[in-house]
Parts: C-alpha cells; sequence; structure tokens
C-alpha cells in the first residue's frame, strides 16, 4: 500500500474519532463561597440542584480553604435525600481533594429528567475538611442540607457545579456514518491490496 493511501486511512481514522467523541460540558454552577458553610464531620451533607440536559456526568464542590489539608471525598448523585425510603444512588466518584480548591468527579453519564430535583451527597474518610459556599440564596433550583438527618437549609447554597456529557443518547450524524464508512472501504481496500 502506497504512503499516501496510508495518510488518507490514518486522516479518516482520525476524523472518525474526533466528530464521535463527547465533550464533557458543564450544566448547573453556583461557584459562589465567600462563607465557611459546614464540616464534613457534621455529616449529612448534600446540595439539591435541577439539571438543564438529560444526564449528569460528573460533579465538583468547592472546599473551605484553611480548613485541613487534603482528605479523600466522596460526591454521591442521588434520586431523593439518601435518608429518604426508596432513594437510589445513580452514580458517584471519589479522589484525593485538598482544601481551598475546587473536587470535580467524573462518571459515565446518567439519564435524568431535565428539571426535576436531585441530591450530590458529600461525604469524606477523615472529615478534616470543610465546605464553602453562600448564605444568600444564589442557586434558587436547590438548597444545603447539613447534620444528620440531612436538616434543609433553604436560603443557603454550597458552591458546587454539575456535568453533562453533551452527546448523550444522540444519534450519529449522517457525515460522521459516511466517515465511517468510508473508512471501512478503506481498511476493506487496504487489505485486498495486502492479501
Amino acid at each position: 500500500m502506497s504512503t499516501r493511501a496510508r495518510l488518507i486511512g490514518f486522516a479518516l481514522a482520525a476524523s472518525i474519532t474526533s466528530a464521535s467523541q463527547a465533550a464533557i460540558i458543564l450544566d448547573q454552577n453556583q461557584p459562589s463561597g465567600p462563607s465557611y458553610m459546614a464540616a464534613f464531620s457534621q455529616t449529612g451533607l448534600a446540595q439539591s440542584f435541577q439539571q438543564t440536559n438529560n444526564n449528569v456526568a460528573g460533579a465538583g464542590i468547592l472546599l473551605q480553604s484553611g480548613i485541613g489539608n487534603t482528605d479523600t471525598i466522596t460526591l454521591s448523585l442521588w434520586d431523593a435525600l439518601p435518608n429518604q425510603a426508596g432513594a437510589n444512588l445513580l452514580a458517584q466518584g471519589s479522589g484525593t481533594a485538598t482544601q481551598g480548591s475546587w473536587f470535580d468527579v467524573f462518571w459515565t453519564a446518567v439519564s435524568v429528567n431535565p428539571g426535576t430535583t436531585y441530591f450530590l451527597e458529600f461525604t469524606s474518610a477523615a472529615n478534616v475538611l470543610g465546605v464553602a459556599g453562600n448564605t444568600s440564596n444564589p442557586y434558587t433550583s436547590g438548597q444545603v442540607y447539613a447534620n444528620a438527618g440531612f436538616v434543609p437549609f433553604n436560603t443557603f447554597d454550597y458552591a458546587f457545579r454539575t456535568y453533562a456529557d453533551d452527546q448523550f443518547g444522540s444519534v450519529p450524524e449522517p457525515g460522521t456514518l459516511a466517515l465511517l464508512g468510508l473508512g471501512f472501504l478503506g481498511l476493506a481496500a487496504k487489505r485486498r491490496l495486502e492479501g
């Protein structure tokens, strides 16, 4: 096979790959964190929210500066508060988090109903960090929960964000399918020439 034919084949393969790649996008975003809202030792930490997209692919929280150092944090996505009967854990992710910075986790996108209330629960391994937020109700589609029993604080919001997969559940565009077909034709021609 000629060098030119190989280059065309590689270009087609690269086009197909890039055309079908999903992008993780920001969906909900409440970045305001002037207040020290809660310590992980309080337990029952959660934030309610309403996603705009039809999926959730990850989430993040802002950790309070000057509280603790590092810890393993887990963010969990629920369809109801975790202490409610029938609540379902939809996704979760863990990692090492550092005080004073954003901590984000990502998971395989899970289907949600846009405009429906979901809950992010925050837990930690050593309970040494804290969560930043705002007491002036900057996020009107949700609220803070804290302390044993997930006590609601309806004018408080943690500094948090959620992500979505912009290609979730989408059917490939005709152009992508055509490129894929051309790629397969190129592979078949290559095999005939080599065989």
